[in-house]
């Protein structure tokens, strides 16, 4: 599966530090193996679950999360960041 990133995702990944960008991509690479990884803590999101397809989460660590959208043929990445970066 294809990884797309929007504008705002590269913004956000751009002002984390090195280590954490590292980890973001082992946390990607888990979820395309398999996201149903329970340290992925993957679900919807409520507030934004009324989009097709519904927006979803994982979780880098307890505080940092990304934002996406499953499509036939492709993952699209919205955002990354604290908790409050919806929508």
């Amino acid at each position: 599966m294809e990884l797309v990133t929007s504008p705002q995702f590269e913004k956000s990944m751009r002002r984390l530090d090195r280590k954490t960008r590292a980890l973001v991509y082992r946390k990607l690479t888990m979820f395309l193996e398999n996201k149903s990884h329970p340290s992925l803590r993957y679900k919807g999101v409520r507030a934004l679950r009324h989009l097709t397809p519904p927006v979803k989460e994982i979780s880098v660590t307890m505080s940092i999360r990304i934002t996406l959208q499953e499509f036939d043929d492709h993952i699209y990445l919205r955002n990354i960041g604290q908790h409050d970066i919806l929508p």
